[in-house]
């Protein structure tokens, strides 16, 4: 099952007869059945009909809407939220102390595990060699064991972190720099890419939550703050380096993306449009390719972990994150 992603600025989505149509100015762009379809995100200034959106919603096929810049704005999709029980579930896990901090702690043990494995997995061509990275990395994913709080879990995650892009900057091959992470905006190509990567990941993990019922505003690492959907972070984080931060390795280093598809805008750096056709058409590609001999794509196997995760909790279960192994592959 693909995403369509439509960004022609001043185009319009509409019902005609069984299939979708994607239009500007009386030309019809695209036409399509919805059959194979998973969702339609749409990006900037695109109007959608009732018909369309109603037809897509009764389908089971979700509208996700972004900014121009590619900011997550919100999602129409049916309701489909009618296991209660699993919302109780959830709730009682999250009032119990215990099994909160251990889901949060499993969550960032198998951050780390996927971390270091990406770290292992890079040949480097600097030289650089990341053993005492890696040494810190496993002092602080053991320190997980005696942390008494969300905040020191959070506290360990961060510090790892850090250790983990001092890494990734060393994977980058290309004529950009990677000087670590920095947001709200992203002041170079690598961080607009990985911004935008993890934007497009949180909105296919809460989607699939969403499906299943989960009440996606309890989180068990990230907990409850207003607005936020913090159980999708939680999960999101078994997928950032497996999905996200390799996606990007290989789009700067094989050239895919380059100084062609960015642009300033008010001292930020954004992509352009056609930066942005070939980000949409490279992340759909790499979502549905098969991963490591699973046999499934990444679109599977978040589904997967999230009918995992509902057993997990309906039957008091130990929940196991996705975790990566490597491929073999050189990400260079």
């Amino acid at each position: 099952m693909s995403v369509i992603y439509v960004k022609e600025q001043g185009s319009h989505i509409r019902k005609a007869g069984e299939r979708i149509e994607i239009i500007k100015q009386n030309q019809k762009l695209l036409s399509f059945p919805i059959s194979n379809i998973d969702g339609i995100s749409i990006i900037g200034n695109v109007q959608i009909s009732t018909q369309a959106l109603t037809y897509l919603m009764e389908n089971g096929v979700d509208v996700s809407l972004f900014s121009y810049s590619g900011r997550y704005i919100g999602q129409a999709m049916a309701d489909s939220s009618k296991n209660i029980f699993l919302r109780f579930s959830q709730y009682d896990t999250y009032q119990n102390m215990e099994k909160r901090l251990d889901m949060a702690k499993t969550i960032v043990f198998n951050k780390i595990e996927n971390q270091i494995n990406v770290v292992r997995e890079y040949r480097y061509k600097d030289g650089f060699s990341p053993k005492k990275e890696i040494e810190k990395m496993r002092k602080l994913q053991g320190s997980l064991t005696s942390c008494k709080t969300s905040n020191e879990i959070l506290g360990a995650e961060g510090m790892c972190s850090n250790l983990y892009f001092s890494c990734f900057s060393h994977m980058i091959n290309c004529q950009f720099e990677f000087r670590g992470r920095n947001r709200r905006p992203p002041r170079d190509p690598i961080n607009v890419i990985l911004s935008l990567g993890y934007t497009f990941l949180t909105r296919e993990v809460c989607s699939v939550l969403e499906a299943e019922s989960f009440e996606v505003y309890l989180g068990f690492l990230y907990g409850i703050r207003y607005g936020r959907k913090s159980l999708a972070l939680d999960i999101v984080e078994e997928f950032r380096q497996p999905v996200v931060d390799r996606f990007v390795i290989r789009s700067f280093n094989k050239r895919i993306l380059n100084e062609f598809d960015f642009e300033m805008e008010d001292e930020r750096v954004i992509l352009n449009e056609e930066g942005f056709r070939k980000f949409c058409r490279n992340f759909e590609k790499w979502m549905l390719g098969g991963e490591g001999g699973t046999g499934k794509n990444f679109r599977q196997i978040i589904k997967q972990q999230a009918s995992d995760l509902k057993k997990a909790i309906q039957n008091k279960e130990p929940y196991h994150p996705y975790r990566w192994e490597g491929t073999n592959e050189i990400c260079d």
